[in-house]
């Protein structure tokens, strides 16, 4: 009989090799198109663009497998099968949240972020972590990690399994939430929002303590990106201020989506502006309903959404830049001030926006529907 240590085996090996398959499948149709020896193509697959070579850590399906180790972890900690499960509606909401979060994604893929890497600006972001929190860690997980995939090879960026596993962590880790709401297991909120903090406060350290990056491409110092800090201390306030104050949510929401459209008036971004938009129809819609929205998407919803999806994204983004360190030999502060902060930063934002709005209008669909 399968036991809660035995039962996630089988489905990470077949996801370790589906990857596996997805990453090295352009080298071995290469080398039987060329008649080449396998090896040699896959090596060429997997070195690295930056260094030209890499040892044991710098494969890409070495950090396949330490992501999916961290899961097993995760799964191993919070073993619940309630929260696991997966049934036809789980089979269901993953391939509709896999479907939204790839098309989108490559939507917004087109909306660069400065950053050494491809980063985007990803509202979208949301939907992982809603899917998540809705239906549980497994869901979460499938949304994010398959969705990147779809999205990336729709924008013709190809396969980045640390990324995959990074945004399948977006969206697992927020899923673990739902042990909270159902207050079945004793989550400490607070010592979670102290965490993040924490991590927050050291993003906001971090570029002036490294002002100055070597720039993995050029091999060149750049200071570009020593402004984020204070952009990561708003982020900060932010974040305090939803988890302490959640019911200044659709305030701050309503400010930060107008915040967003000046910035795609600015840049000349149409997507932007209309996503804005559309974006503001709905916050202050629920704005001007405040009485009526309580009963959709209390303050405590709101605090742990706010909690949960930032951690969600300090735990997939830091995975993706550590893995980077070795894949790509990227500097501790490269990765992390380069690569870390403007992918993550943004997004916790994002998410703290839409992940309440896709909830709430969750939870009034399921008012109606009477379950």
């Amino acid at each position: 009989m399968k036991n809660k240590y035995t039962k996630p085996i089988l489905p990470l090996i077949i996801g370790i090799v589906i990857v596996a398959l997805l990453f090295y499948g352009g080298g071995i149709v290469n080398a039987l198109k060329n008649k080449s020896p396998i090896g040699e193509e896959l090596a060429g697959v997997s070195s690295s663009a930056v260094r030209g070579e890499t040892g044991f850590f710098g494969g890409w399906l070495v950090w396949t497998i330490i992501g999916a180790i961290i899961v097993y972890i995760i799964y191993i900690r919070f073993s619940d099968p309630e929260y696991w499960k997966i049934g036809t509606r789980e089979v269901v909401m993953m391939a509709l949240g896999a479907a939204l979060y790839g098309l989108l994604s490559l939507a917004f893929n087109t909306i660069p972020v400065p950053s050494v890497s491809l980063v985007a600006l990803r509202p979208v972001v949301a939907i992982p972590v809603f899917f998540g929190m809705a239906f549980g860690p497994a869901v979460g997980f499938f949304t994010g990690a398959v969705g990147n995939i779809l999205g990336d090879a729709l924008t013709g960026w190809g396969v980045y399994p640390a990324w995959d596993i990074a945004n399948g962590l977006m969206g697992l880790v927020p899923g673990l939430a739902a042990m909270y709401f159902t207050r079945k297991q004793k989550v400490n909120t607070r010592t979670l929002f102290i965490i993040s903090a924490i991590v927050l406060i050291i993003a906001v350290l971090l570029p002036i303590v490294f002002p100055s990056i070597a720039h993995p491409w050029t091999g060149e110092a750049t200071s570009e990106f020593s402004g984020w800090w204070w952009i990561m201390l708003v982020i900060l306030v932010v974040t305090a201020v939803l988890a302490l104050a959640p019911q200044y949510w659709s305030i701050v929401a309503v400010l930060l989506t107008l915040l967003m459209l000046v910035v795609g008036i600015i840049n000349r971004s149409w997507l932007m502006i209309v996503w804005s938009l559309f974006q503001a129809v709905l916050v202050i819609f629920l704005f001007t309903r405040r009485q009526a929205i309580t009963a959709w998407l209390s303050d405590e919803d709101t605090r742990r959404i706010v909690i949960w999806g930032t951690l969600g994204m300090i735990v997939g983004y830091g995975f993706a830049a550590f893995a980077d360190i070795f894949i790509n030999g990227y500097s501790f502060a490269t990765a992390f001030v380069g690569e870390f902060i403007p992918a993550a930063g943004p997004n916790i934002l994002f998410s703290a926006i839409l992940t309440p709005l896709l909830y709430a209008a969750w939870q009034q669909a399921r008012g109606r529907a009477g379950r």
